[in-house]
């Protein structure tokens, strides 16, 4: 709990080097891997279920089988509803801890930096503190606007707004502080470090909006 104290939380904005220093004598990540996802999965819960009438609608624009579409229409109430979409949030969210964790280690390790697997987890989980704005005001957000996951297009504007807003280019200057705080490397190699990270964990979702683009294209 100590990364959750006020004094902690504000020096994550003022002066988070000092916050990153703490992982140098106690990496403690555990009740971060847990909060940050069910904070992400309480947002989900809060985006407006879809209409059964809704969902149909949208079943017979893509199906023109009667009994598929019945078939999807079923497994759509289940998919799009808040609860299951809150479930998959959540377990992606902390399975993602370990992957981008891993990713840091290696890409540290061959940077000739010092660290190991409970050091870079740490840093990844106190980066992603900041994202807990983030999925507040996303909450806040959907309920405004009565949105609609369906018609959510994963394009060039939702990749900007969902893996580059303020908070996701805060998380990952947090991870370039932390790595220059924690694990013997210099500055320059630190934003080197960073930006492969950075790159890296920014792969799927770049190939996920080409992808769609492709097939919404192909489409017309």
């Amino acid at each position: 709990m100590e990364y959750l104290k006020p004094s902690n939380l504000l020096n994550l904005v003022v002066s988070p080097t000092k916050v990153f220093q703490k992982i140098k004598e106690k990496p403690d990540f555990l009740i971060l891997i847990f909060l940050i996802p069910l904070i992400s999965a309480l947002a989900m819960l809060f985006i407006p279920k879809i209409p059964d009438e809704v969902l149909l609608e949208h079943v017979k624009k893509t199906i023109e089988d009667p009994e598929l579409q019945q078939t999807t229409l079923k497994s759509l109430k289940i998919t799009m509803s808040p609860a299951f979409l809150a479930g998959t949030e959540f377990l992606h969210y902390i399975i993602s801890f370990f992957i981008t964790a891993f990713i840091l280690l290696v890409i540290v390790r061959l940077a000739g930096g010092e660290i190991d697997y409970k050091k870079a987890l740490t840093i990844v989980a106190v980066a992603n503190i900041v994202m807990i704005p983030y999925y507040i005001f996303y909450a806040i957000y959907a309920r405004a606007v009565n949105l609609n996951i369906l018609d959510v297009s994963k394009d060039f504007k939702y990749f900007i707004a969902t893996y580059l807003n303020v908070f996701s280019i805060w998380r990952y200057i947090l991870i370039g502080i932390g790595v220059f705080a924690v694990c013997e490397l210099n500055k320059v190699k630190s934003a080197i470090v960073t930006a492969v990270y950075t790159i890296i964990t920014l792969i799927m979702p770049i190939v996920s909006m080409f992808t769609q683009s492709i097939m919404k294209f192909g489409g017309k």
